[in-house]
């Protein structure tokens, strides 16, 4: 009988944790939404993207951060 409450209890914790565990990646999916669209210039959004692209192929060649 002992067993019994135990393995309840156990089941109980085990939706409990579950059921906060969906509460809480349900808040943060509502906090990740953007809400708008981005107000950086469209100048500065090519610039920034050539650059990183550059960085990467200096990278992976070992232009940079190379040994």
């Amino acid at each position: 009988m002992f067993r019994l409450i135990l393995l309840i209890l156990f089941i109980a914790a085990i939706v409990t944790t579950a059921l906060a565990m969906l509460a809480v990646m349900q808040s943060v999916a509502g906090l990740a939404r953007s809400t708008g669209e981005d107000n950086m210039p469209g100048t500065f959004q090519r610039i920034a993207y050539i650059l990183l692209v550059l960085l990467l192929i200096g990278l992976t060649s070992g232009w940079l951060g190379g040994v």
